[in-house]
């Protein structure tokens, strides 16, 4: 009879082990499924459907800093910025903020994907696809920029300046920090280049032709008679520098347009 006591008290004492360990190895699961999924989705993502509409312009984006849990993306006309946070393939952004430019023809799809970002509930990453959902609807659809694996073993640095008797500009951006000078003698004010900002730089990047700016013919010539500031590109690339012909700021040449947006848009937001 005490033998049958002990024996049954050991297969107690067993199984109460075994299901401790049970419980702990499937959080421990739980654990690294959802950092697998944070992992999955840091990154920038080019946007190709909002909602039922495929018909925009192809440079649509969304970043994701997994680091700091910031958002950010081009979405046509303005930038837009904010927080996000997630629990296994839920997701949930905080309130977003975006810059204040007008482009005809685009703020539609703009307000579109605004809207639909504050609506998306949970989020799934599969062969570099992004689906961002609520309950069971796709509300963005995008696919991850793999070209940024070459382009994060390439150095860049990046300078503009815009100068007229009413305007001084000069902003630099490398991969770690943001300087902008407003006003001739004024300390510049610098803040880190966060992971998204320089992705989405690298992504406007990726079209132009670094060695062959110093062609680029500008398309307008009002800064011959104070109609425009002065402007300048310069794309230090692998240690040697390039440097654009000047130009009228806010009328690039259509080559470095987009670039040139990007850079001022991110300026804009540590003025």
């Amino acid at each position: 009879m005490h033998l049958i006591k002990l024996t049954s008290l050991i297969l107690a004492v067993f199984t109460l082990q075994s299901c401790k360990c049970q419980k702990e190895t499937s959080n421990m699961q739980d654990n690294t499924q959802e950092e697998n999924q944070a992992e999955l989705l840091s990154g920038t993502y080019t946007i190709s459907l909002i909602g039922t509409n495929r018909n925009f312009l192809d440079n649509l984006s969304i970043s994701f800093d997994d680091a700091a849990k910031k958002v950010s993306g081009f979405a046509g006309c303005n930038r837009f910025f904010g927080t996000y946070s997630t629990e296994s393939n839920a997701i949930k952004f905080g309130e977003l903020a975006s810059t204040k430019m007008y482009c005809e023809g685009m703020m539609e799809v703009e307000d579109q994907l605004l809207k639909a970002l504050v609506q998306v509930s949970t989020f799934s990453v599969k062969d570099n696809q992004l689906n961002l959902r609520n309950n069971d609807s796709i509300l963005v659809e995008a696919s991850k920029d793999l070209s940024e694996e070459k382009q994060s073993t390439e150095t860049y640095a990046f300078e503009y300046s815009a100068l007229s008797r009413g305007l001084y500009k000069q902003i630099e951006i490398n991969k770690k920090i943001i300087s902008i000078t407003n006003a001739r003698g004024n300390s510049p004010v610098t803040k880190s280049c966060s992971e998204s900002n320089w992705e989405s730089i690298l992504k406007t990047l990726k079209p132009v032709d670094v060695k062959n700016i110093t062609t680029l013919k500008a398309p307008s010539e009002k800064r011959f008679y104070d109609g425009a500031a002065i402007a300048n590109l310069t794309i230090i690339y692998n240690g040697k520098t390039y440097k654009t012909e000047p130009f009228d700021h806010g009328n690039p040449p259509k080559e470095i347009a987009e670039l040139v947006k990007e850079i001022l848009s991110i300026s804009e937001n540590i003025e």
